[in-house]
């Protein structure tokens, strides 16, 4: 039995196996738009692979690390408030996920490939009726063909928990899912997750959810690309979200846009004033969701939105502040670590 992990977030989907840890875009296009690929001698070298599955057989489609980098093709994109789990683009992401995870196991090529999987869903989502919907979608037989190559996965069982816990129990428990931090079971602890289309915030009193100290708002790294946009088209500088997510990630400290590769606009000024006033916007809910920062022990700053945010503006409000390393995947990572503990404790029982 392997152990699959899925942070299926609005902006970014995490995964990670035994054998692979990965970040992709939560979009994706329809693999015809692509154009013929025969003529590209770098195709081998775009992180972009055809995907197709055994519910949906009159199209293929293409996602991959790079499908950003794809010209005048329209993406599909997943971001979602309201019942997001129950759309078909959610669906595919979903079997795309579980693809890319399998193609690594022989089992799922010769046979049947049989996993448990680990997700996480926003506090506000952490219901009967979103939590069924999810499961439903995900615990399944699929039939995923990545590249040429037919893959079958049985989901046996699905275990979904607040996503925000799993900062805590990537910090909590080792990579084989033993408890290193024991004074978390003591502890008062806050968790903002600043994802790519919500803010969480969330609060743990000796690991228990309090339903006091917590929010979930629609204003993630999405609405900070927004602002960036805006501040730019002042210039009459034109970008999309596509190019605002691109130059945040490959850039620092200085931010410059290359509309073609004989330009490139500086649009420092712009970035920065917009992060600022996001960051401020950020640590004024946290103030006002938490009350009395005083009573925390622990406030973590963690998913991607966490690298993007002016951190001495955040650590000059809040003094126990605490930025997780590799935000962007420590959610993902605590699912699988979580799997790997209660597998352990399910296999003592």
């Amino acid at each position: 039995m392997e152990l699959f992990a899925l942070d299926l977030g609005n902006i970014q989907t995490k995964i990670k196996s035994s054998k692979l840890e990965k970040v992709l875009p939560s979009k994706f296009a329809y693999y015809e738009d692509l154009g013929n690929q025969d003529t590209s001698i770098k195709k081998s070298k775009r992180d972009i692979k055809e995907y197709s599955v055994n519910y949906d057989n009159d199209f293929s489609y293409a996602w991959g690390a790079d499908i950003n980098d794809a010209k005048k093709v329209d993406l599909i994109d997943t971001i979602g408030f309201e019942n997001r789990y129950s759309t078909t683009e959610f669906r595919l992401l979903s079997s795309f996920a579980i693809g890319e995870l399998a193609k690594d196991f022989q089992e799922a090529k010769n046979g049947i490939l049989e996993v448990d999987i680990v997700t996480g869903v926003p506090t506000n989502d952490f219901n009967e009726k979103a939590v069924k919907t999810l499961i439903k979608v995900l615990k399944a037989d699929h039939n995923v063909v990545v590249d040429g190559v037919s893959l079958n996965v049985r989901v046996n069982e699905v275990k979904v928990i607040p996503q925000p816990i799993g900062t805590v129990y990537n910090k909590m428990l080792d990579d084989q899912g033993y408890i290193v931090e024991d004074d978390f079971d003591e502890e008062t602890i806050s968790v903002v997750d600043c994802g790519g289309g919500t803010i969480l915030i969330d609060t743990l009193n000796n690991m228990n959810l309090d339903e006091t100290g917590r929010s979930q708002e629609k204003e993630g790294a999405h609405h900070l690309y927004d602002s960036i946009i805006s501040e730019c088209s002042k210039e009459n500088i034109t970008l999309t979200k596509n190019d605002i997510e691109k130059i945040l990630r490959e850039q620092k400290d200085r931010y410059y846009f290359a509309p073609n590769k004989d330009e490139s606009i500086e649009i420092t000024k712009e970035v920065n004033r917009s992060i600022t006033k996001y960051t401020r916007q950020l640590t004024n809910k946290v103030t006002s969701t938490l009350k009395d920062t005083s009573q925390i022990d622990t406030l973590f700053f963690t998913g991607g939105g966490a690298n993007l945010i002016n951190k001495k503006e955040v650590t000059k409000r809040f003094k126990r502040a605490i930025f997780i390393e590799k935000s962007e995947t420590a959610n993902v990572n605590g699912y699988y670590k979580y799997g790997l503990a209660t597998a352990e404790s399910d296999h003592d029982d």
